[in-house]
């Protein structure tokens, strides 16, 4: 048996955020492209005017389970009234419960990550899925160039 990722996760309260970034549209086949997708990102250094400057998250939203595709967005907080750069889309997420799930571990574990997310703890008592988007937040102390740093996974929960 694989060991566990994620000893289980935090549930926490969060208020409605407002994401802004490039996006893209995926599927199961094109999903490896994703990093393709935050090499250009970091090669144009175009960011959305954030009050969290340092926090990176990369958002999955409208997934379709006909076609099994999603966009995804690599993004920042939008601060209130702030403008977007060109090129960019905008993604209010409403307030609730969000599963947080925490690895120290190399970006190279995404993979499995989800997989264990989705394929383990989603279900399980206090981790029951809402609608909503799905996030991928990178702290401060996560390094794009080396993948090292940890990330997490935040699930919305009823």
């Amino acid at each position: 048996m694989t060991p566990r990722l994620f000893a289980g996760p935090r549930i926490e309260a969060l208020q409605d955020a407002v994401y802004a970034g490039p996006v893209q549209r995926y599927d199961m086949q094109t999903r490896s492209a994703i990093p393709a997708q935050w090499a250009a990102y970091n090669q144009h250094h175009i960011r959305a005017p954030s009050p969290d400057p340092d926090d990176y998250f990369g958002v999955v939203f409208d997934f379709s389970e006909a076609t099994g595709s999603f966009d995804y967005m690599c993004a920042q907080t939008l601060g209130k009234g702030a403008a977007l750069p060109e090129g960019f889309r905008r993604l209010t997420v409403p307030a609730g419960n969000w599963a947080k799930f925490t690895t120290s571990g190399h970006i190279s574990t995404m993979q499995n990550a989800w997989a264990e997310v989705m394929g383990h703890w989603l279900g399980q008592p206090g981790c029951v899925p809402r609608p909503g988007p799905s996030i991928e937040y990178y702290p401060p102390g996560f390094n794009g160039m080396t993948g090292n740093g940890g990330f997490e996974i935040w699930m919305p929960v009823v």
